[in-house]
């Protein structure tokens, strides 16, 4: 059964509304505006396109190319000229071929062909990556998400106690009036009055406090939401009470399904796997072929006086670098052993938080029920001191001691409800199921 706290007090009033914001409205908003999750999403484009450019470098590469040069020296001079002319022999002094210049134009093409398994890898690593950067958006949304629930059922207290704090303005005049009137019919006393009125006093400037404080927490959540703090600002709805239930072992299998960090982790686990095959690839040959297609002159640049084209294949395998190889492969299986220890210490560090969400729930929903209670009793009590005080048989002392009891049994009650709202969302926060299932927060 929903209890709803309107029930118990007056509605607030008192507050201008330009509009009334949702539980789902305002979450929206923040996932769309927030400044953080709008530069994680474009982190998720970058590293994207450094995946675009691993695939890249498994296709050919075509280069144009143009260029220039002017020698004396005799080795390059003779080789400019033969590039254009047929070399006079008999005619050419090649100690002191004199000065030459070539222009050459063309196309280069490089193709890998097998790099040891490097590109393919490094393909994969890229792709793991962009979703690691997923995750870890969805992990900071999650968060912006806990945020906005927090600084929703926030502003809903603070409303509450708002609506709290006019009920006790309302009570004490009414505990004025009552004492001018004891007073009047000669069974009060003067000091009865001036002390009602000194506490009418106060809860005025309680209530003031409270409008303040409602006022506060409304442009906590704009910034939440990703807003600038100004303007008018409302939000939609009362703080309620409604019943839910958990089971720990449940909540706990469910984190270690769902929470993002696990899951980038595992994926980060997978990289490193990654790193190993790119330091094997080390230790294996490496082949690409080339082509070029050029035309050359010695008068101008894209002039046609002579063209050649050249392929080939290239084929290497490094013998020896001091060690390197080796010690990048052990530094890669040391980071697979890295990792698991930090997924393992995750769970363990998931687990705990799911507990004590959970803990903290079950305490929350208790705090409601004998707030409850509290608030019944009060009322009671004063209304038997009220009768006392008006039959000259309670002091004013009295009555404005148990008015303030209920006072604080009102206050007690809305913190409780605002902890029990606050609670089962971080049950949810915690099992990393709080972007599917915040709905069941709205009644």
């Amino acid at each position: 059964m929903r209890i709803k706290l309107a029930a118990l007090l007056l509605l607030f009033a008192g507050t201008v509304n330009s509009f009334g914001i949702t539980l789902d409205e305002a979450v929206k908003t923040a996932l769309e505006k927030n400044n953080l999750l709008r530069a994680k999403r474009e982190e998720v484009k970058e590293k994207f396109y450094d995946y675009r450019m691993a695939k890249a470098r498994l296709l050919p590469r075509v280069d144009l190319f143009s260029e220039y040069n002017k020698t004396t020296d005799p080795p390059y001079a003779i080789m400019n000229r033969m590039e254009v002319k047929k070399l006079d022999m008999m005619g050419t002094d090649f100690n002191d071929p004199g000065k030459s210049q070539l222009f050459r134009t063309g196309l280069k093409v490089a193709v890998p062909i097998w790099m040891g398994g490097k590109l393919r890898t490094a393909v994969d690593l890229t792709k793991k990556e962009v979703k690691a950067a997923k995750e870890q958006l969805k992990k900071d949304e999650n968060t912006v998400i806990y945020n906005v629930v927090k600084a929703y059922y926030s502003v809903l207290a603070a409303k509450a106690f708002v609506e709290t704090a006019q009920l006790a303005v309302r009570d004490a005049e009414k505990h004025l009036k009552v004492a001018q009137a004891t007073y009047k019919a000669g069974i009060g006393l003067k000091s009865d009055v001036l002390r009602a009125k000194v506490y009418l006093e106060q809860m005025e400037e309680n209530l003031v406090k409270a409008k303040s404080n409602y006022s506060v927490a409304l442009r906590a959540l704009a910034v939440a939401m990703g807003e600038f703090p100004e303007g008018e600002l409302s939000v939609d709805g009362d703080l309620t009470y409604k019943p839910f239930n958990f089971n720990l072992d449940e909540l706990i299998e469910t984190a270690i399904k769902n929470r993002p960090e696990l899951k980038e982790l595992k994926v980060r686990l997978s990289q490193t796997r990654d790193m190993e095959k790119l330091a094997k690839a080390d230790f294996l040959p490496q082949i690409g072929a080339f082509g070029e297609v050029f035309a050359a002159d010695d008068t101008a640049p894209w002039n046609k006086e002579n063209s050649s084209w050249a392929v080939g294949v290239r084929a290497s395998i490094n013998l020896f670098s001091g060690g390197e190889k080796l010690y990048r492969l052990r530094k890669s299986r040391i980071a697979q052993l890295k990792v698991k220890e930090y997924e393992e210490r995750a769970k363990k560090g998931i687990a705990f938080e799911v507990s004590r969400a959970y803990y903290n729930f079950v305490s929350a929903k208790k705090r409601v029920d004998l707030a409850r209670a509290a608030i019944s009793s009060a009322q009671e009590s004063l209304r038997i001191v009220e009768k006392r005080y008006k039959n000259g048989l309670a002091t004013i002392t009295e009555l404005l001691d148990t008015q303030t009891a209920l006072n604080q049994a009102r206050s007690n009650y809305v913190a409780a409800l605002s902890a029990y709202r606050q609670a089962v969302a971080q049950v949810y926060y915690a099992a990393g199921i709080l972007p599917q299932r915040y709905h069941d927060l709205v009644e």
